[in-house]
C-alpha cells in the first residue's frame, strides 16, 4: 500500500473555506441546466460592463417572460453559450428578423438593378446593436449613402445620391433559453433623408421577433408587426409611392402595411472548426401588405450564407429577389461584414 502524506492545517483550512463568490455568480451551463441568480449591480456598472466589458458567456442564464419587470435589467449583457450539446449561435443574417441580442456592428453594401424598370440604385448601411442590460439594448439602422434613381425627374435616368433615413430601435428581451428568445422591438424612421431618392419619411414599427434553434443545426427565426407613418402629406405620398420600398429591411415608407418575416437555415460547420467556422446558408422571406387597397404588396425571397474569418470578424451574401408584381427592382446582391466586440 502507498504512504500517503498527511495534510496540513493551512491545506485542511483552505479545503474547508467556502469559495469566494464573485460579483456576478456564474452560470452552469451543463445540461443540467442549474443557474444561478446574479447579485444585484449598480445601473451604471451594468451599462459600462453591458456595452464595452468583456463578453462572459458563463453569466447567462435563461429569463422568462413572467419575471420580465423583476429579472434581467441590473444584469450585464451577456451572450448565449452556443456550440455545447449542439445548440447554434445566436447571429444576425441578411433581410431576417434578429429575433435576439448582439453587441456587434455591421457594414453592409447593396445593389439594387432596375429600379422601376429604370437605372440602378446602390446603398451602403452601417448597423449598431448597443446592449444595456440583458432585457434592453438599442439598435442603430443607418443608411450613409443611398443612390436610386431622381423621384422628381421619373422620366429621365439621372439619379440622386444622399444619405438615406435613420432608423432607431428599443428592443426588450421578452424571455430566453438555450433554444429560443423573443424579443419586443419598436423601430422608429426618421426623416434624415431626402425625399428625391425615396427617404425623408417618418414611421413606427412595432413588432415580436423570435429565434429558434429546434435540433442540431438548424434556425428559424422570425417576425410579425405593422408599419405606421406619422408624416404623410398628399404631395409627399404622391412621390414617395414611386419608391414605396425603401430604407432599413425595405420598409414601406408612405402607407400602413403587416409586415412579416420568416427565415430558416442550417449550420454545417463548428465555432471551432479549422476551416470556414460556423458556415450557415438561410433563406429569408419578407412580406409587407398594405392594410388599404391602392398600395402594393412587398414579397421577397433572400437566399444566403454567413461563416467567420477569425477574430470574431464575419462575411455574408445574399441576393434578394422581389417575388411579386409590381416590382421595385429585379434583384440585389447584398454583402456584409460583422464584427462581434
Amino acid at each position: 500500500m502507498p504512504h500517503i502524506a498527511p495534510l496540513s492545517h493551512a491545506v485542511l483550512a483552505q479545503q474547508a473555506a467556502p469559495p469566494e463568490r464573485p460579483s456576478f455568480e456564474a452560470a452552469d451551463v451543463s445540461s443540467n441546466d442549474v443557474f444561478s441568480t446574479p447579485a444585484p449591480q449598480p445601473l451604471g456598472r451594468v451599462i459600462a460592463q453591458s456595452l464595452l466589458g468583456e463578453l462572459r458567456p458563463e453569466l447567462w442564464r435563461p429569463l422568462s417572460l413572467r419575471d420580465f419587470f423583476r429579472e434581467g435589467w441590473n444584469e450585464q449583457y451577456a451572450p448565449a453559450p452556443s456550440g455545447e450539446e449542439q445548440i447554434a449561435p445566436r447571429q444576425t443574417w441578411i433581410n431576417n428578423a434578429d429575433g435576439a441580442f448582439y453587441r456587434l456592428f455591421v457594414l453592409s453594401f447593396g445593389y439594387q438593378r432596375q429600379v422601376s424598370g429604370n437605372a440602378d440604385a446602390y446603398n451602403g448601411n452601417y448597423f449598431l446593436f448597443t446592449p444595456f442590460s440583458r432585457r434592453f439594448e438599442v439598435g442603430w439602422f443607418l443608411p450613409f449613402v443611398n443612390s436610386s434613381p431622381d423621384l422628381l425627374a421619373p422620366n429621365s435616368n439621372r439619379t440622386y445620391t444622399n444619405v438615406g433615413d435613420l432608423t432607431v430601435a428599443p428592443r426588450f428581451l421578452l424571455a430566453e433559453n438555450r433554444r429560443y428568445t423573443v424579443t419586443s422591438n419598436l423601430y422608429v424612421r426618421l426623416p434624415t433623408g431626402n425625399i428625391q431618392n425615396g427617404n425623408g419619411a417618418a414611421s413606427l414599427s412595432p413588432d415580436i421577433e423570435f429565434w429558434t434553434n429546434p435540433f442540431k443545426g438548424w434556425v428559424v427565426r422570425g417576425g410579425l408587426g405593422v408599419t405606421v407613418p406619422t408624416n404623410n402629406t398628399p404631395s409627399r405620398q404622391t412621390i414617395l409611392d414611386m419608391a414605396p420600398y425603401t430604407g432599413f429591411n425595405a420598409s414601406p415608407s408612405a402607407f400602413t402595411s403587416f409586415d412579416a418575416r420568416l427565415a430558416i437555415g442550417n449550420y454545417i460547420t463548428s465555432q471551432d472548426a479549422r476551416f470556414i467556422p460556423n458556415f450557415v446558408y438561410y433563406l429569408s422571406a419578407n412580406l409587407h401588405a398594405p392594410f388599404k387597397p391602392g398600395n402594393p404588396t412587398y414579397v421577397s425571397l433572400t437566399p444566403g450564407f454567413r461563416f467567420g474569418i477569425g477574430k470574431e470578424w464575419y462575411l455574408l451574401a445574399g441576393v434578394e429577389v422581389p417575388v411579386v408584381r409590381p416590382k421595385p427592382f429585379t434583384t440585389q446582391p447584398i454583402f456584409q461584414a460583422i464584427k462581434n466586440f
